[in-house]
């Protein structure tokens, strides 16, 4: 007997177990949630012999719906698929399931409620024993039982994630007892459907992540298809519409420059006659401000305006998802575009055509937005079946009368974006956005390789092949074309003196001139620095061109303005014809530019057509160029002076150093055929730097031979002269040469002493502080103002010998030799007056004061050896001498 009563009394023991074990045996081995939260209902409802057993999920507003119920001989009526109220559960209740996973047991007919917590409400922390305590039942709970039926219930929270996911009621229709064995039945069966409602949110990630990826790598695929681009994005639209269950969308790529105008890609419903794109929130949420209109960020509230920004950062983790929030920090999500207020004033236009929700998300990285991808979803009609109907109002006070179901319809609603629709739309924007600039480098790499990057025009790469290919179709349709050669005149000196920003705006705007003088279809590009190149095509005559090249110099002759400054650019014009100057893209090219300089040395400003004449001086000119690379290599350069002379005692104070070619098939050439083109290409600082080496070598060796001491006149060019190192280079010399500096004399044009004051004054003081003369050369020739004179550290004056070969009394020459002998007194400088020629030009110095005098009257340039031998005689010229004598 006592065998048999132990094996009775632990049947139920056993039951309990083999449910316990059958749910947790389900929970591993089913993967789909609402068949484990049936298959518990089913088998609690038999444990407890409850007569409705069911699960209440609550959705984000807080009210709730029953998903799963067991019913037992239909004792009590269904409520499955039934939604209640938020406030059928008051919030302290809804804390209390948190904070100490309360179960409470109600016995209606006793008004009494027994609470269970599982947790400390103030710490969290699990209890070592249950808190039981023993409390009355609100009358108006007790109401809301009764009207379903209940007599006792039991009641447990289920959680995920620390919030309230739903709740397990079991309720009876007679009154129960519940055992401490079945208490903890039910509380481990709920911990089980915990793990089970985890299980399946993480399944449901990752289904709904390997979906989206494989929706990703698809539009991938098609973002970088052969396909055309048109195509590809029309598609990739369609496709992302359909995945984000839109009704309509749209795909705008935002212009860039003129080599990338705006595009627009739309597919099903539109709002009509509507350019959204440009209207102030897609101007605004491009990139057009910072914040929103009339509002900063702290202003806006997330759930009002529908702006997410960084949607689910902290829910996803996946490494993936990195580069898309940075890609695209913020999306745009409005539920119900009538209550957005950024688009009040562009609702109507949605409304009308039944567009309810948006989705906007800007292609866009850091501060460089591309374009925007806009979904649309149409507005939809939702029917939600509700446990009773009730008057919210008296409802505060007392529980509804019934629970049978209502349906609530309602029309023009607006679709909620989900959380994994929005990080879809993120992931799909980033590939678009890449594939989009991918696309944009590319097509800017092969436009930088073919054009230049200050003017856009095409350059000399470009250039070369459009003349390549109109000359072969020039010769097949017996047409004519032309190529012009433009050189801008007197660019260096605004690079020089307002500096390279001011010169590259100039460029610009003079390609602009430039352009707008051509005829349609004619090309220009930019060959190199301030040089471009012009090609007309199918003229009729040579009067086409000329028309063309007018229109470019009278187009010149308005000032441009930078920097509240005026300037004037003039151009130089070689024009070579085809086929009478060429019949290939080099040699046309090559004439063309033979002409350009042939309208500089015509005096700039002018245009030049090439002829014979003209092609074999441009190669007469390239073979000098050529040997001038070798003349300093082979020793070809040779020093000529010229002596200056005190007008007072008639004696050699300065020998001036001139530079000479011996060039070995055309003999001596003065420094006028050769020093051109030394500035040109730059040999000149080369060949400065030999003259001032040798002319202080050679004065130093005619003070060791005890000739008269006496100065050495070098003059430096512009290019020479604005170095970095000039006073290096020259003390450098003087050290190595061993010449005291002061009989050393640097003589400086009078406009590279204007080209920059500033610089010029720094590098005169230095090298008056070494002992070294410094000398104005060409005075009245420039543009220097007295202000600059005074302030010039200078010794000397020249006058330039154009004013002396004028002086005659009455003429223009005389009057200026005059006052520039009277100014370079009043500044306390030597005046020196250039190429004295006759005893009447020395005697009118002479009578002026003026201190020196240079020219053919006293020697021309002599070589070193005659130069020697004048030293030696150290000769003294008088007022009266007759020039024939020397």
């Amino acid at each position: 007997m006592a065998r048999k009563r132990i094996i009775k009394m632990s049947r139920p023991a056993v039951e309990q177990e083999s449910l316990l074990n059958r749910i947790t045996t389900r929970i591993r081995h089913s993967l789909e949630l609402q068949e484990i939260l049936m298959t518990t209902v089913k088998e609690l409802g038999n444990l407890l012999e409850s007569d409705r057993v069911k699960i209440y999920r609550f959705e984000p507003d807080g009210s709730g719906e029953v998903i799963a119920e067991s019913i037992k001989d239909n004792n009590l009526p269904s409520l499955l698929g039934l939604h209640f109220p938020a406030t059928d559960i008051p919030k302290t209740a809804r804390e209390m399931f948190v904070k100490a996973r309360q179960r409470v047991i109600i016995d209606v007919g006793l008004n009494h409620q027994t609470i269970n917590r599982l947790d400390c409400p103030e710490t969290g922390k699990t209890l070592a024993a249950e808190d039981i305590r023993y409390a009355k039942v609100d009358p108006c709970h007790i109401e809301y039982l009764r009207t379903m039926g209940v007599h006792s219930s039991l009641t447990v929270p289920i959680l995920h994630q620390n919030q309230l996911w739903g709740i397990l009621a079991c309720h009876h229709t007679q009154p129960k007892r519940f055992s401490d064995r079945e208490l903890k039945i039910v509380q481990l069966l709920v911990d089980q459907l915990s793990i089970a409602i985890a299980q399946s949110f993480l399944l449901s990630q990752a289904r709904q992540q390997a979906s989206d990826e494989a929706i990703v790598n698809q539009i991938s695929s098609l973002l970088h298809s052969p396909l055309e681009l048109t195509e590809i994005r029309h598609t990739v639209l369609e496709q992302t519409v359909k995945y984000l269950a839109g009704c309509g969308g749209r795909l705008y790529i935002a212009p860039e420059g003129v080599n990338w105008p705006a595009e627009l890609y739309t597919c099903g419903q539109q709002p009509q006659n509507l350019e959204i794109e440009k209207s102030p929130f897609w101007q605004e949420i491009m990139g057009v401000k910072k914040t929103l209109i009339g509002e900063t960020n702290e202003d806006i509230n997330p759930e009002i305006s529908g702006i997410f920004p960084d949607i689910e950062r902290d829910k996803y983790q996946e490494s993936g998802l990195t580069i898309t929030n940075y890609i695209i920090p913020n999306i745009y999500a409005f539920c119900d575009i009538s209550k957005a207020p950024q688009l009040k004033s562009l609702s109507s236009y949605f409304l009308e055509v039944s567009i309810r929700s948006m989705l906007a998300v800007p292609l866009q990285y850091r501060d460089q937005c591309i374009g925007c991808l806009t979904i649309f979803r149409s507005e939809i009609e939702t029917e939600t079946l509700w446990a009773g109907q009730c008057d919210s109002e008296a409802r505060n006070d007392r529980p509804r009368k019934s629970f049978s179901a209502w349906k609530e319809i309602k029309k023009q609603q607006g679709r909620h974006w989900k959380a994994d629709e929005l990080k879809l739309a993120k992931s799909l924007a980033t590939h678009l956005y890449m594939a989009a600039m991918q696309r944009r480098v590319e097509a800017m790499i092969r436009h930088q390789a073919s054009h230049d990057q200050l003017t856009g025009l095409a350059n000399k790469l470009l250039f070369n092949e459009q003349l390549s290919l109109a000359v072969v179709n020039a010769h097949q349709n017996a047409e004519m074309l032309a190529v012009i050669f433009l050189d801008l005149d007197g660019f260096k000196n605004v690079n020089d003196t307002l500096g390279h920003a001011v010169g590259d705006q100039l460029l610009q705007a003079v390609s602009w001139r430039l352009t707008n003088c051509l005829r349609v279809g004619d090309s220009i590009a930019r060959w190199g620095g301030d040089e471009f190149t012009l090609l007309l095509y199918n003229i009729s005559s040579a009067q086409d061109v000329i028309d063309t090249c007018q229109q470019i110099l009278h187009s010149l002759c308005t000032p441009f303005y930078f920097e509240k400054q005026e300037l004037y650019i003039k151009a130089s014009l070689g024009i070579a014809l085809a086929p009478y100057d060429g019949e290939d893209a080099e040699t046309l090219l090559k004439n063309a530019d033979a002409a350009m300089y042939k309208a500089k040395q015509k005096g700039r400003n002018n245009y030049q057509f090439y002829t014979r004449a003209i092609g074999n001086k441009a190669s007469e000119r390239l073979v000098l160029e050529n040997n001038l690379y070798r003349a300093l290599e082979n020793s070809e350069f040779l020093l000529y002076y010229q002596p200056q002379i005190d007008i007072n005692t008639g004696k050699i104070v300065c020998l001036e150093a001139l530079v000479r070619w011996e060039h070995p098939d055309r003999g001596l050439m003065g420094p006028d055929r050769f020093i051109p083109l030394a500035e040109e290409t730059g040999l000149i600082c080369q060949i400065d730097e030999w003259v001032l080496r040798t002319a202080c070598l050679q004065n130093r060796e005619w003070q060791l031979m005890g000739l008269p001491l006496m100065r050495v006149a070098v003059n430096l060019s512009a290019r020479q002269f604005q170095q970095h190192n000039t006073v290096q280079t020259i003390a450098k010399i003087l050290s190595e040469t061993g010449l005291d500096p002061e009989y050393l004399e640097i003589e400086i044009t009078e406009s590279i002493a204007m080209t920059d004051v500033k610089f010029t004054v720094s590098v005169l003081q230095q090298l008056q502080q070494m002992g070294i003369r410094i000398s104005l050369d060409d005075f009245g020739t420039g543009y220097s103002s007295l202000w600059s004179l005074k302030h010039l550290p200078l010794n000397n004056l020249k006058i330039d010998r154009s004013f002396v070969a004028d002086l005659r009394n009455g003429t223009s020459g005389a009057a200026i030799v005059k006052v520039a002998i009277a100014l370079g007194q009043g500044l306390n400088l030597e005046v020196i007056a250039e190429g004295v020629e006759t005893p009447e030009q020395l005697e009118f110095l002479h009578s002026l004061k003026c201190d020196m005098a240079q020219g053919y009257f006293f020697s021309k340039p002599l070589s070193v050896i005659a130069t020697t031998q004048l030293c030696r005689e150290n000769k003294e010229w008088k007022l009266t001498c007759n020039p024939q004598c020397n």
